[in-house]
């Protein structure tokens, strides 16, 4: 799930490289968020493809801010399901 990518990105020291597929398709749900700066690198020979997060953007950490990063329930604020568009993965 993206969420969970997203509070791993948190909560690590950038940049950071991620080389599963499963998790390049979430990264490039969270950059058409808008909630990260990645860049992409193509399989080259053996190599698989990689991602790398440089930067959680402003929209980001509002985000985290809004939708508590994993501190638990917020009762300040309205109960709401943290939402990504997903033209990556049009099954779910």
């Amino acid at each position: 799930m993206a969420h969970t990518l997203f509070k791993q990105i948190l909560m690590t020291q950038l940049p950071a490289r991620f080389h599963s597929p499963s998790e390049i398709d979430r990264l490039k749900d969270l950059r058409d968020a808008g909630y990260i700066k990645v860049a992409f690198a193509p399989s080259q020979g053996a190599a698989p493809p990689s991602a790398t997060v440089h930067e959680v953007t402003n929209l980001g950490r509002a985000a985290a801010r809004y939708f508590g990063s994993g501190e638990g329930p917020r009762p300040d604020l309205p109960s709401v399901a943290f939402a990504l568009p997903c033209r990556h993965n049009p099954g779910g």
